[in-house]
């Protein structure tokens, strides 16, 4: 039996997913690590607490393989915009900046009141936002002297990769992510790194999604259970690979994922880019882009809630379905505005904040509940309405992340976005997309279950989304003058 392991390194852990030829999956394995904040505006992890992570899931897979059986690859997913910088034994001098971290948030501020700020976006594909390493970058240049003393600047695939490979190496689908490479060229942008004073030395070499590389020791990849002849394939970030794992491939298909944060986003043939700069492009294999937008507030929004309302680790859960059956569409006029991390798409603001609008004393934790779901899922219908304005209509919808874990959610997302919602054979969609991307013909999927959105709560919810835009606009121009005041 040959096997093939799809490893996704995210922001709460690394999943290893194990599959046998025909694509089944055989065994999961998940290695959780913490996320520091040691200020409000920063978001930290350790990477060698990933790297180990990334070791124990392994180990755990390779532990299940048939006697006479063989893994002939890893290839890997992981999540974007991370930075850190490392000496040149390949050891931290940082510890790994996540793409929640919103330190550059007065870096980012003071560029956007230039007249041209706009061209970073159309060079790169990446909006320009705190996420970037551009922004961690022009944050690290103005507070520190790392950029100067480091020798390598890297994200978390690459430290990985250092330590199985001894090369320094990114692949074209993180490097679109970091606002630091030209999609139109696919290289490096030096206009960009001229103007941050940072040699392309400084950064790893970009090489395409499919490069396949050895482990640099033997006895490491036998630690690991693996034979020297398993490959490493580089892979793509995890956005780009959900699509390719959901099966969202062709114009109008749109990828929905919702996790810890959120996401929508289209497969186009070519880079599509918002004259607004509201969307990412990033690049995802030859002939192929993905074009959407990001959201910060997503799973993270309940497991907040829960801590306020509940003694209980994730009660909201079970309480999530009672709380929709007994409450009404709109939550009796609560209505919540849900940027308790700051945002990505659609505002592109890290100082954005959160708000629960219509508040009395008539509201209990089942309306809270609703409200706050309710404001999660018109955020991205807000994002989905954008992103159609760029790729056209929306024909399907491919659904994969936690929030499927819950029907009732599932459903409410049905009825919000106003489309049925196809859920994805393999709920890995980004570990089963670095998979496919290794094949040929990227893979036969077979779809699973759809959800379909009912008409009457289509309509009903159309109307709270425009009454939730019009709020969310107020209450943005009050925000954006109190400065003022």
């Amino acid at each position: 039996m040959q096997y093939k392991i799809g490893v996704d390194i995210g922001t709460t852990s690394t999943k290893a997913v194990l599959f046998d030829e025909k694509n089944n999956i055989k065994a999961i394995a998940n290695e959780a690590y913490p996320t520091f904040r040691p200020t409000p505006e920063k978001s930290e992890q350790d990477p060698k607490q990933i790297y180990e992570a990334f070791r124990r899931a392994i180990k755990q897979l390779t532990a299940q393989v048939e006697p006479d059986g063989e893994v002939l690859f890893l290839s890997f997913s992981s999540a974007m915009h991370a930075l850190m910088a490392v000496d040149e034994a390949g050891q931290p001098l940082t510890n790994m900046w996540i793409w929640s971290d919103n330190r550059a948030q007065r870096q980012i501020e003071k560029l956007k009141q230039q007249a041209d700020w706009q061209k970073y976006y159309h060079q790169t594909g990446t909006p320009v936002h705190p996420m970037s390493p551009f922004a961690k970058l022009l944050w690290m240049q103005e507070e520190t002297t790392l950029c100067e003393h480091a020798f390598k600047l890297i994200g978390i695939k690459e430290y990985l990769f250092y330590h199985l490979t001894g090369k320094y190496v990114i692949d074209y689908s993180i490097a679109s992510a970091t606002g630091l490479f030209n999609i139109h060229d696919l290289e490096w942008d030096n206009e960009i790194l001229a103007e941050l004073q940072i040699s392309p030395e400084k950064l790893s070499q970009p090489v395409d999604v499919t490069t396949a590389f050895a482990f640099q020791d033997a006895q490491v990849a036998l630690e690991l259970g693996l034979s020297e002849r398993t490959q490493l394939i580089i892979g793509a970030s995890d956005g780009c690979l959900a699509n390719l794992g959901t099966g969202a491939n062709d114009k109008g298909e749109v990828a929905i994922t919702i996790g810890t944060s959120g996401a929508l986003r289209m497969t186009m043939d070519k880079p599509y880019l918002d004259p607004e700069g509201r969307t990412f492009c990033y690049y995802l294999s030859p002939g192929k882009w993905v074009v959407g937008g990001a959201v910060n507030n997503g799973g993270n929004v309940l497991e907040w809630l829960n801590n306020i309302l509940y003694e209980e680790d994730k009660r909201i859960y079970s309480e999530m379905p009672l709380a929709l059956k007994e409450t009404d569409i709109g939550a009796e006029g609560l209505l919540f505005i849900p940027y308790l991390n700051g945002e990505r798409a659609p505002l592109w603001d890290g100082t954005a904040r959160g708000t629960f609008h219509g508040l009395s004393a008539f509201h209990g934790k089942k309306h809270l509940i609703r409200a706050a779901l309710e404001g999660v899922m018109f955020n991205l219908k807000e994002v989905l309405n954008i992103l159609e304005e760029i790729g056209g209509e929306t024909l399907a919808i491919k659904a994969s992340g936690g929030f499927l874990a819950s029907d009732e959610w599932a459903q409410l997302a049905a009825d919000i976005l106003g489309y049925p919602l196809t859920v994805s054979h393999s709920l890995e969609s980004s570990s089963l997309g670095a998979i496919l991307l290794v094949e040929e013909d990227h893979g036969v999927l077979t779809e699973g279950k759809q959800i379909l959105s009912r008409a009457k709560f289509v309509e009903a919810y159309a109307i709270h989304y425009k009454n939730y835009i019009r709020h969310r606009n107020a209450l943005r121009h009050l925000e954006l003058q109190k400065d003022t005041f």
